[in-house]
């Protein structure tokens, strides 16, 4: 993994993060942030000129991500508020108990809990999803497996890792990061994820080879993409 430096931009600072690759790759992220992925011998001022030459298209991409960001609503941990798993909505339905359990059951899910705060429903919750989401994305991984193996890639692995502005991280041993709260958005969705870190085992940085790779094994990817982008949490 090579650590990012912070970079200055007009249009404020960036995530900087050298690679072996040969161009500039520009990422605007759900929370409006930019991220730069730079080959080695990149000066400053050439990535400098190359940010400015993208603005119109960055500010594009911020201004959707205010739009979407905008409109979806804060969650709620309250009996009757709604919750997604896998893309559908449930119900949480809440009730005082003597010892704490989440079951997702007949389209509720069903919290008791010795404390019905807000709070602590919330905790309650957050764990039964990254429980949920660490089987869900290593049952997805495993095919993964055989197909590394045949490519002398390393062997993916699934951790999770809460993180603000990223679905998934590929690492060089073959660790695949996954950001526990993509277990709410569509099946879909999750498998482009994942395709789109294994590629990366193959493919460091995001060029040609990197999205013939993807097309070959995640031929929708657009389409999956854009459901994330627009993905209800």
């Amino acid at each position: 993994m090579f650590e990012p430096e912070t970079l200055q931009t007009p249009l404020g600072d960036c995530a900087l993060i050298r690679r072996p690759r040969k161009t500039l790759g520009i990422s605007v992220l759900p929370d409006g942030s930019l991220e730069l992925a730079a080959p080695f011998e990149s000066s400053p001022e050439s990535i400098l000129e190359k940010v400015n030459n993208r603005r119109r298209w960055i500010r594009k991409k911020r201004a959707e991500f205010k739009t979407m960001n905008g409109a979806r609503p804060k969650l709620k941990y309250c009996s009757g508020a709604t919750h997604r798993y896998l893309g559908r909505q449930y119900r949480l339905r809440i009730s005082k108990a003597s010892a704490n359990s989440v079951k997702l059951k007949n389209g509720y899910f069903w919290i008791e809990t010795t404390d019905k705060c807000e709070k602590s429903v919330e905790s309650l919750l957050d764990n039964w999803v990254r429980e949920h989401a660490a089987k869900q994305f290593e049952r997805r991984l495993e095919p993964w497996k055989r197909w590394c193996h045949r490519r002398r890639l390393p062997e993916p692995k699934a951790r999770i890792r809460k993180m603000e502005k990223r679905w998934g991280s590929a690492q060089t041993n073959g660790t695949i990061l996954l950001n526990p709260l993509l277990v709410r958005t569509p099946s879909a969705c999750i498998d482009y994820v994942l395709t789109h870190e294994i590629c990366h085992l193959k493919h460091p940085n995001h060029g040609k080879a990197f999205y013939r790779l993807l097309s070959e094994n995640f031929p929708n990817w657009e389409s999956a993409k854009l459901r994330l982008e627009q993905a209800e949490l």
